[in-house]
């Protein structure tokens, strides 16, 4: 694994022994300190969650955030405001790219996860944290993992998770919808780490494609080291290694069961 880079920071206190640097989240070419790598990778920070957008697909190719037991508790509903994201800089996706397209405007980090604040909640619905689902997926198996990682937090007290497409092939080999040629992602991947009682960490991850999933979120368990591979980012860099790789190399379910 490789050492993390300083990545801009979520606004929100971080704490415990596995989430107390705001670096513990995915090390990518865009935050791996080489500006030859930089281009077409704009890591954003806002109030919840941190991003990667990548302009060539339109699309993030990851959203991470902590969520924390008490951030369970909403403050405040939906507030619907899809809109684009004027911090990135060459223009992210827009409503009417979505217009008659068949697919759903898929939220990465899910407006449920960000309910804590009225500020995170409504930067949910900036289109940079949107990605094109086809509704079988967004509104099934993908909506019961989601509700799945909230449990998970409660459970657990704080975890760290980090979500998005997979974007394995170069941009020009998927479906893009609208003007803006929005990428449509054949797959996605949730992954998340938690903190256990006796002070280690354990972690998680999935792969599902972006259509009707079969069975159970269980069926579609995958290593993190899988989701490295197709990803080509490093998720969890910060742990020390022999322990990053002991997690990131099998599927452990026990702990999430």
């Amino acid at each position: 694994a490789r050492d993390a880079a300083t990545v801009p920071p979520v606004k929100k206190e971080i704490t415990t022994e596995f989430f107390d640097e705001a670096k513990a989240f995915p090390v990518c070419n865009g935050n791996d300190n080489d500006p030859a790598n930089n281009d077409d990778h704009e890591i954003h920070s806002y109030s919840g969650f941190t991003l990667c957008y990548r302009e060539s697909y339109e699309d993030a190719e990851w959203v991470a955030y902590i969520l924390t037991r008490e951030e369970l508790e909403a403050v405040t509903g939906r507030s619907n405001d899809f809109r684009p994201d004027p911090s990135i800089t060459t223009g992210s996706s827009d409503l009417s790219d979505y217009k008659k397209s068949g697919y759903d405007r898929g939220h990465l980090a899910p407006a449920a996860d960000m309910e804590w604040s009225k500020e995170s909640c409504s930067e949910s619905f900036l289109m940079s944290n949107m990605t094109p689902q086809a509704p079988a997926f967004n509104r099934g198996m993908w909506q019961q993992l989601e509700s799945q990682v909230r449990r998970w937090a409660d459970r657990f007290g704080k975890i760290i998770v980090v979500t998005g497409p997979v974007l394995e092939k170069n941009a020009g080999d998927y479906a893009k919808i609208g003007g803006n040629q929005v990428t449509v992602p054949e797959y996605f991947f949730k992954s998340i780490l938690a903190q256990t009682s006796d002070g280690t960490a354990t972690a998680i991850s999935f792969i599902m494609p972006n259509a009707k999933c079969e069975g159970s979120i269980w069926d579609y368990c995958v290593t993190t080291d899988e989701v490295e591979r197709r990803c080509g980012f490093d998720l969890f860099s910060f742990l020390p290694d022999a322990l990053e790789d002991g997690i990131e190399s099998s599927v452990e379910t026990d702990s999430w069961k």
